[in-house]
């Protein structure tokens, strides 16, 4: 029999793709907020205002894959804030209160953190050492792994993913990216020669998979592509796939951060996601460069 996975963020894009890549290989139930999604077969409800798990979801479950959280494109008023916080390190705390209270013996623990782990004002190339940043993303980030590092206490393997900008051509970044340049227009946010880390979707499903495979899959992991690439490039690189031909312009940063407020320094770029650890792991890369992926499209 299959081992018993449970997906917390049952809606969100990187949860759907994640169940299409274990679902062959693992029995798979969802955890939602969202009582409409709700079938009590495979999906059932939590509630982390109420403390709140259908039992149901955690017996027998020998992993869990914590991928739930309020989007950080949310505007950053405080009770979003609160949202973001809740969202991600509450609902883990409860998750593992929850594993306590059953006297369940979970294999391993992969929760979803994020380069903003390093601070959002970061201009530098950092790996899984190096320290983290001091204001409330990076506050936020520590506290999320640390939510999830709890359940090294119940025997669980646990593996922190740092994902860096997610390539999903029907969602984020790249949608917003895509929908100008074909009708011919680009743009960059000036200065555009940060470092700027991506990764894909699928690449990060697959490394999911993988970690539930690889025992020796441990700790925190930076999750981006080992290219090396500032924005200015990698806009190049997508406009050579779409529209060759687009004219870029570019979008001063205060701009942006007139539009989008504190949100803007998640677009702005500057940090370089080393990804020896990832690499040394034995993991390969589906799509190593947007031409990969953009090319099939």
């Amino acid at each position: 029999m299959s081992e018993k996975v449970l997906i917390t963020g049952y809606n969100g894009a990187l949860a759907k793709r994640v169940a299409i890549i274990l679902e062959k290989k693992f029995h798979l139930v969802f955890l939602t907020s969202n009582k409409e999604s709700v079938n009590n077969k495979h999906i059932f409800f939590w509630n982390i205002n109420e403390g709140y798990i259908d039992p149901a979801a955690l017996i027998d479950c020998k992993h869990i894959v914590h991928l739930c959280g309020f989007n950080i494109m949310n505007r950053w008023t405080k009770k979003n804030r609160e949202l973001m916080y809740s969202s991600r390190v509450l609902t883990a705390n409860l998750l593992f209160n929850k594993c306590c209270a059953l006297d369940l013996k979970i294999k391993s623990f992969i929760g979803a953190s994020a380069m903003g782990y390093y601070g959002l004002n970061t201009i530098a190339d950092v790996n899984e050492s190096s320290e983290n940043g001091d204001d409330w993303l990076a506050k936020l980030s520590l506290d999320w792994e640390n939510a999830a590092n709890q359940f090294v206490e119940i025997g669980s393997r646990v593996t922190n993913l740092r994902i860096s900008l997610l390539m999903d051509l029907n969602s984020g970044f790249l949608k917003v990216t895509l929908l100008p340049l074909k009708i011919g227009i680009a743009s960059v946010f000036t200065p555009a020669n940060l470092a700027y880390s991506w990764i894909h979707i699928d690449d990060v499903a697959r490394f999911i998979l993988f970690s539930l495979e690889n025992k020796h899959i441990n700790g925190p992991y930076n999750m981006a592509v080992p290219k090396r690439q500032s924005q200015r490039e990698l806009i190049k690189e997508i406009k050579s796939c779409v529209f060759p031909f687009a004219i870029t312009f570019p979008i001063p940063i205060f701009l942006m951060k007139f539009i989008l407020g504190g949100r803007s320094q998640v677009l702005s770029g500057g940090l370089y996601l080393k990804s020896d650890k990832i690499l040394n792991s034995g993991f390969n890369f589906t799509y190593p460069s947007v031409t990969s992926f953009l090319k099939k499209a």
